[in-house]
């Protein structure tokens, strides 16, 4: 069984590569026999153990085990980690990867893949709401599919936004400028994107700071407690969601004003399935605020995985990426 360690896995795949290959696993769903969360004890009380399976037509598949500890925060570790076991046709394992580097990598080629068929062609300006290790991987890939030449970073700790600044610099390159932002009131209200990856429990967005065109990329948050958000942007909003089955589950930042008669499932006008394939039309005018809810999903983990094999030279069998 191969091993793959993170920085291994970041060189095998360019982003739009992934992106691409994320658009064909959602046009073709694999089989997801259902997420399942555990609550570890400990910490805060909110720790939590993830396992994410996902079966193609041949039997093959990946299984992730996610844990999420939002206090390592305070210990200066990732607050997600995990492992990704991938699956021949015969069920024999063949390849353990890193799930965290998948799992930032899957989440953001996947915002990316949205942001396609969401976000204005002419978009240049992306705001980063959140430090975490995700964040600079969001700005890698919404940068690979639109003309962005600044990313403005915002986060609670300016150490730490001066960091992922960095970090983001290392992996766009030049010709982007790249800054820190103290807060976003002021950055919002004049970015074409913004993208939230942040553990807050309250929202850290406003809908009053949003301009017309813009569109809203929310994806720090998968616990129905939790809003990254406020009411004001959803309702300003169109609204969509990788999937519906994760949103419904475990998405705040729509299941709290569902739960408070803001809005209906209705009001969900598609999941990323449908934009690809063509079944709802995504962004029809420049004005128009639109915003993209994820929670992940095993799609995109799998999609992923047999990517990363494949580009390993440990092809699984029935592999036909």
């Amino acid at each position: 069984m191969r091993v793959l360690a993170a920085a291994e896995i970041r060189s095998l795949i360019p982003m739009r590569q992934l992106i691409e290959c994320l658009r064909e696993a959602f046009r073709n769903p694999p089989a997801l026999p259902g997420r399942q969360v555990t609550r570890i004890p400990g910490g805060h009380g909110d720790r939590l153990l993830l396992y994410m399976p996902a079966f193609d037509a041949g039997g093959g598949g990946a299984i992730k085990l996610a844990t999420v500890f939002p206090d390592n925060s305070e210990r200066n570790v990732p607050t997600i980690q995990g492992a990704l076991v991938v699956l021949s046709e015969t069920g024999t394992p063949v390849a353990l990867l890193d799930g965290a580097m998948v799992t930032r990598l899957r989440t953001s080629a996947a915002s990316a893949l949205a942001s396609i068929y969401l976000s204005r062609a002419d978009s240049a300006h992306l705001l980063i709401i959140g430090t975490g290790a995700l964040a600079p991987y969001m700005a890698l890939a919404h940068c690979a599919v639109r003309p962005i030449r600044r990313v403005t970073v915002s986060g609670r700790r300016e150490a730490r936004a001066k960091e992922t600044a960095a970090e983001i610099r290392a992996l766009v390159g030049g010709g982007v400028l790249v800054e820190v932002a103290s807060s976003p009131d002021k950055v919002a209200p004049v970015a074409d994107i913004i993208s939230c990856a942040t553990s807050s429990a309250t929202p850290v967005l406003m809908g009053r700071w949003l301009r017309t065109g813009v569109l809203v990329d929310l994806v720090g948050s998968f616990s129905p407690a939790s809003r990254e958000a406020d009411d004001e942007a959803i309702l300003r909003s169109r609204l969509f969601v990788d999937t519906f089955d994760g949103t419904l589950t475990e998405a705040g930042d729509l299941l709290d004003p569902m739960r408070r008669g803001l809005i209906g499932r209705e009001h969900i006008e598609g999941e990323l399935s449908d934009l690809v394939s063509g079944r709802v039309t995504g962004r029809g005018r420049v004005d128009e605020i639109i915003l993209f809810k994820s929670v992940g999903t095993a799609i995109e983990d799998l999609a992923a995985a047999k990517l990363i094999v494949a580009a390993s030279g440990e092809r699984t069998p029935g592999d036909t990426l």
